[in-house]
């Protein structure tokens, strides 16, 4: 009879508007446990996320509290803690996601994996060129010119710069087309201050292609043989970058070839938070995108090459993708080839990871690579 009497007490304080405001305190408190909680245990970059399990016991001081077993100082330290856990909660989670958007926007720097002089043809042949996107900032790069009257840019990755690129400008040169290689704003030798997945960076590449018809119309103009076709090859960034300027420019992109592109920025971001900090992406994926949006000025809905490449018609896509690729799923390449329209091809690379297919395989990434260029480049 007690508990029974007990049991209709406590419903008829919950159907109070004070006792449904206490099941959304409950419920506020349950949440910031759950997520004190994922981030205590967040993966080794973020041991600093330790402090969060402080939070975790909320929910069960909020229920002695409810049940009245904390009274005098205790119920008052009780009551501040869950206020304090709820709020510090809140403000950790915010500092996460501006700690991501700050690393998203501004990554490390490039490793040197590649240097030019590992490659003595390309190297005798480099001229350095520096240019300027539509909105002032300055570019540097290389450009090679060829024997044959197709051009190639090489579009670089996220944490890269122009150098990544030089294996594939170097199979390309060989076989005679002209390459400019770049870095992208913030990059290597470049200006710029920040990263923005593509949705800026599509004014580099635009700046790129005009530098190469420019040249191609100064050969011309000295009776020389000009340049009549532009293919684009992007790794990763620079792939969903490529993606994202070909279907603004219709005409200018004779061929593309995307390596390891991701198909939204919301996606690129989520993995990330996945695979390097060792955090669920939901919530601190789409908070870190928000905040890189206000810093930026950038617009996700923009970022979004597997809607983008709808627009790109009448230009062969190759897209190729490493089938153990941790970084970026190739899951994304999948979603981007399905809605890419004709002519188009798919190459899922069995052993590759992010970015490393021209590694794997050397020969039938080169062959293809300059297979593909060869064919649609006339």
């Amino acid at each position: 009879m007690g508990l029974s009497m007990a049991v209709e007490k406590m419903i008829t304080r919950l159907k109070t508007p004070k006792g449904l405001f206490t099941i959304l305190i409950f419920i506020v408190t349950v949440l910031a446990a759950i997520l004190s909680g994922t981030m205590g245990t967040a993966g080794p970059g973020s041991k600093i996320l330790f402090v969060a399990w402080l939070f975790v016991p909320a929910p069960i001081i909020f229920v002695l509290l409810f049940w009245q077993k904390l009274s005098g100082l205790a119920a008052i330290v009780g009551k501040t803690y869950i206020s304090l856990s709820i709020v510090l909660t809140i403000l950790l989670l915010l500092a996460v996601a501006w700690s991501g958007s700050e690393t998203a926007l501004h990554p490390g720097p490039a490793s040197e994996d590649e240097t030019l002089s590992m490659y003595p043809q390309l190297e005798e042949n480099i001229e350095p060129v520096s240019f300027l996107a539509a909105d002032g900032v300055k570019l540097s790069g290389w450009i090679a010119i060829g024997d044959s009257e197709n051009a190639v840019v090489l579009l670089h990755g996220y944490t890269g710069d122009r150098t990544a690129m030089l294996p594939q400008a170097s199979m390309l040169f060989e076989e005679g087309f002209t390459v400019l290689l770049f870095d992208f704003r913030h990059r290597g030798e470049s200006e710029g201050d920040f990263v923005s997945f593509g949705y800026y960076e599509k004014q580099d590449v635009l700046a790129a292609v005009d530098l190469i018809e420019d040249v191609g119309e100064t050969m011309r103009e000295s009776g020389r043989t000009g340049i009549e076709s532009i293919g684009l090859i992007g790794l990763s960034n620079g792939g969903a970058t490529a993606i994202l300027f070909a279907a603004e420019n219709p005409g200018r992109i004779k061929a593309i070839v995307v390596d390891s592109a991701f198909k939204s920025l919301d996606s690129a971001v989520s993995q990330s938070f996945t695979h390097f900090v060792g955090l669920p992406a939901f919530p601190f994926a789409p908070i870190t995108v928000w905040f890189s949006e206000l810093r930026t000025g950038l617009n996700r809905k923009d970022v979004i090459p597997e809607d983008a490449i709808e627009n790109i018609t009448n230009t062969p896509v190759l897209i190729i993708h490493g089938l153990e690729d941790e970084t970026i799923s190739y899951r994304d390449s999948e979603a981007i080839y399905l809605k890419a329209n004709q002519p188009k091809d798919l190459w899922l690379v069995p052993g590759a990871e992010h970015g490393d297919a021209s590694e794997i395989e050397e020969q039938e990434y080169r062959n293809r690579i300059v297979a593909f260029f060869t064919e649609h480049l006339k």
